[in-house]
């Protein structure tokens, strides 16, 4: 969400296959102004870079859609800190 008008406002998305008995994986790097996004350790991947200007904090939001006939969901997450790329002295 930017009000800059000069930025990409394209919504990026993709299609992972799942094969059967495998579980969804996805790994989402936010780091300042990119995103990057995994599905399947790899299989699909999104990168992409966002300006926000509202979606800070709770006003944040990634969705997952599902488009399986009979699968059953079951969501967990994890978030972690990155640490600075830069070594420090």
């Amino acid at each position: 969400s930017s009000e800059a008008s000069e930025v990409d406002k394209a919504i990026y998305g993709s299609t992972v296959p799942v094969l059967k008995g495998e579980k969804l994986s996805m790994r989402i790097l936010v780091d300042h102004s990119i995103v990057e996004s995994f599905a399947q350790g790899g299989r699909t991947c999104i990168t992409s870079r966002i300006y926000p200007t509202k979606a800070i904090y709770e006003d944040g939001h990634i969705f997952l859609f599902n488009n399986a006939t009979d699968a059953a969901i079951t969501a967990s997450l994890q978030i972690w800190q990155m640490s600075s790329a830069y070594a420090h002295s």
